[in-house]
C-alpha cells in the first residue's frame, strides 16, 4: 500500500527534474567580449586538442628520462619435462651401451622451477641522451603550438564577436530605415487623400517600403548567422541561445607602435616563427639522434637466480640453488648497409627544409605586418570621414523631408536622402568593424595572447 502511494511522489519529482533541465537548456547566455573569450579558452576544441598534445609530449619526455635509469625485471618459470633433455657422450665412456658406441644420457628431473631477478644500467649510450634532447625539443614545440591555438582562438572569437556587433548594427539601421520609409508612406498617403501629392509620389513611397523590407529581413538572417559563427568559435552548443552585449566603438586615442618596434615584436613573439624556431631545434636534435647510432654503448647488467629440480611435488624436500652474476656489455656498431648514413642525410635535409621555411615565413610575416598596419590606418581615416558623412546625411534627410512637406521637394529626394543616411551609417559601422578586425589581426601576429 505504501509502495503505491509513493508513485505520484516519484512522478512529481521526475517532472520537476525534467522541467529544471529544460529551463537550464533554454536559458539565454549573455556574452560580453571578455566573457566570450573566457568561455572560448575553456571550451574551444582546438585548445583542448593542443593541451592534450602538451601533456602527451610531457609523458614522452618522462619516458626518455626513464630510459636513463636502471631497469629491473623479475620472472618465474615452471617446466614439466615430458621427455627429459639428453647429452651425447663419445664411445668408450663408462656410460656407453654394452656393445660400444656413443652414449646418450638423460639429465634433469621431471619438474623444474626457476625464479630470477635481472637488472641493467646504461653506463654510456649516446642514443639515450640524444633521445632525451629530442623529447625536450618536442615538448617545447607542443607548448608553443598550444600557445598558438590560444592566440588564434582569441583572434577568431574577437572577429566573430565584432561580426555579430556589425550584423546587429546593420539590422538596426535597416529596421530604422524601414520604419522611416513606413512613416513616410503614412504621411504621403495622408497628403494624397488631401490632394497635396500626386499618384506617382504615393507609388514611389510604396515601392521604397517594399524595397527596404527584404533587405531588413536579410539583415536579420545575417545577424543570426553571425551569432552561430560566434558560438562555433567559442565552442558552444549550437542550440544554446546567446545575447551579445556591446557596441562597435572606436578609440581615437589608441596608437600602435611604429613599424620598426612592431617588427621587433613580431620577430620575437610571433607564434608561427617561434614554432619554426623550435622545429629547427628539433630537427637539429634529430641529426644528433641519427649520428648517435655510430657510437658504442656500454651497459652494466646483473642476474640472480633461485632454482631447483625434482621428480615429485614434495616441496619441503627440495634443494634450492642460488646463482648470481654481474657483467659489462660493450656493443660497437660496425656496418649496417649504409642505412645509418642515409638516415643522417635525411635528418640534415629536414633541418635545411625548416631553415628555408623559416626564412620564407619571416619575409611573408613582415609583408603581412605592413599590410595590417596599412589596413588599420586606412580604417581610421574611413572612420573619421564617415563621422562627417553621417552628420551631413542626417541634415540632408531632415531638409528633404521638410522640403517635401512644404511642397518644395519631391518624393525621390526624400528616398535618396534616406538611402544616403542608411548607407552612411552602415559605412561607419563597417569602418569600425574593419578597424577592430585589423587590430585583432595585429595582436595575433605579434603573439599577444591576453584576452583583453
Amino acid at each position: 500500500m505504501l509502495k503505491c502511494r509513493s508513485h505520484p511522489i516519484l512522478l512529481l519529482v521526475l517532472l520537476l527534474f525534467i522541467g529544471l533541465l529544460h529551463a537550464q537548456s533554454s536559458q539565454v547566455l549573455e556574452l560580453t567580449l571578455d566573457r566570450a573569450l573566457e568561455l572560448a579558452l575553456q571550451k574551444n576544441k582546438d585548445i583542448k586538442v593542443s593541451y592534450l598534445e602538451v601533456k602527451k609530449s610531457k609523458e614522452k619526455l618522462k619516458e626518455a628520462r626513464g630510459n636513463l635509469f636502471p631497469s629491473i625485471d623479475a620472472s618465474g618459470q615452471y617446466t614439466r619435462n615430458i621427455k627429459k633433455p639428453v647429452i651425447f657422450l663419445p664411445p668408450g665412456t663408462p656410460f656407453g651401451p654394452p656393445g660400444g658406441g656413443p652414449a646418450v644420457l638423460e639429465i634433469g628431473y621431471d619438474n623444474s622451477y626457476t625464479g630470477s631477478v635481472s637488472a641493467s644500467f646504461p653506463l654510456f649510450s649516446k642514443t639515450l641522451y640524444s633521445s632525451l634532447s629530442v623529447a625536450k625539443r618536442n615538448h617545447e614545440l607542443a607548448r608553443e603550438s598550444f600557445r598558438d591555438s590560444k592566440i588564434k582562438t582569441i583572434a577568431n572569437v574577437k572577429k566573430s564577436f565584432y561580426g555579430v556587433l556589425l550584423a546587429k548594427s546593420v539590422k538596426d539601421f535597416m529596421q530604422m530605415s524601414l520604419k522611416n520609409a513606413e512613416d513616410n508612406l503614412k504621411n504621403v498617403r495622408r497628403m494624397h487623400k488631401q490632394g497635396l501629392v500626386s499618384d506617382y509620389d504615393l507609388i514611389r513611397a510604396e515601392v521604397q517600403v517594399e524595397n527596404i523590407r527584404p533587405v531588413a529581413m536579410q539583415a536579420e538572417d545575417n545577424f543570426q548567422l553571425a551569432k552561430d559563427a560566434l558560438k562555433i568559435a567559442i565552442g558552444l552548443d549550437g542550440t544554446q541561445e546567446i545575447k551579445v552585449r556591446g557596441e562597435l566603438q572606436y578609440d581615437p586615442s589608441f596608437r600602435l607602435p611604429g613599424l620598426n618596434e612592431a617588427l621587433n615584436q613580431v620577430l620575437d613573439k610571433n607564434s608561427t616563427l617561434r614554432q619554426l624556431h623550435f622545429q629547427s631545434l628539433l630537427t637539429k636534435s634529430m641529426i644528433g639522434l641519427e649520428k648517435s647510432s655510430f657510437f658504442p654503448t656500454l651497459i652494466a647488467f646483473g642476474n640472480y637466480q633461485y632454482q631447483t629440480q625434482a621428480n615429485d611435488f614434495k616441496f619441503s624436500d627440495y634443494r634450492w640453488v642460488k646463482t648470481t652474476m654481474v657483467g659489462l656489455q660493450l656493443q660497437f656498431p660496425i656496418f649496417h648497409g649504409l642505412s645509418r648514413f642515409a638516415k643522417v642525410q635525411q635528418a640534415q635535409l629536414s633541418h635545411r627544409q625548416v631553415l628555408e621555411q623559416q626564412s620564407a615565413v619571416t619575409e611573408a610575416i613582415k609583408t603581412q605586418l605592413k599590410s595590417i598596419l596599412y589596413r588599420i590606418e586606412q580604417a581610421r581615416k574611413r572612420i573619421e570621414a564617415q563621422q562627417k558623412s553621417i552628420s551631413q546625411a542626417e541634415l540632408g534627410y531632415r531638409i528633404a523631408k521638410s522640403r517635401y512637406k512644404n511642397g518644395l521637394g519631391t518624393q525621390l529626394e526624400v528616398n535618396d536622402a534616406e538611402v544616403a543616411l542608411t548607407q552612411a551609417r552602415v559605412n561607419y559601422a563597417q569602418a569600425i568593424y574593419d578597424y577592430l578586425v585589423a587590430i585583432a589581426d595585429y595582436e595575433a601576429l605579434t603573439g599577444q595572447e591576453e584576452s583583453d
